[in-house]
């Protein structure tokens, strides 16, 4: 926390906006690990990968739109991307929460790497760069 973040705070949960400086740092190091994990290719990986995408775009958006859920916050967020890219979000966002919540869903290969490229691609319009 620098002198002015001290003297006249760093933003809180309450104000919407803008993304800190420790949230793109962590991003940034949660995409160079989905990086790798792409290049394995196994099927755990690409869960993996799909899973911390996804979890990098929320911390996007719980510093850019309220909200409780991800959900919640990406229906809040739709004013921030055009149609097809929001309808892409969403599609990503699904994939991540089948593979978390049915047991045995295994979706092909190019489902999961085309949905974290459209998680990393909205992460991008919100204004930071991985």
């Amino acid at each position: 926390m620098g002198f002015f973040d001290f003297i006249f705070g760093s933003g809180s949960s309450s104000s919407y906006g803008s993304v800190s400086q420790e949230t793109v740092r962590k991003i940034t190091a949660d995409w160079e690990n989905i990086s790798v994990l792409l290049k394995q290719k196994g099927p755990s990986q690409l869960k993996q990968a799909l899973i911390m995408a996804d979890k990098s775009l929320d911390a996007v958006l719980k510093e850019m739109v309220p909200g409780e859920t991800m959900g919640e916050r990406l229906k809040n967020a739709v004013e921030k991307f055009d149609r097809p890219t929001y309808n892409r979000i969403w599609d990503a966002h699904k994939l991540r929460n089948s593979l978390v919540h049915e047991a045995g869903f295994e979706p092909a290969y190019f489902m999961v790497t085309e949905a974290v490229a459209n998680l990393k691609e909205a992460i991008y319009k919100l204004g930071v760069n991985v």
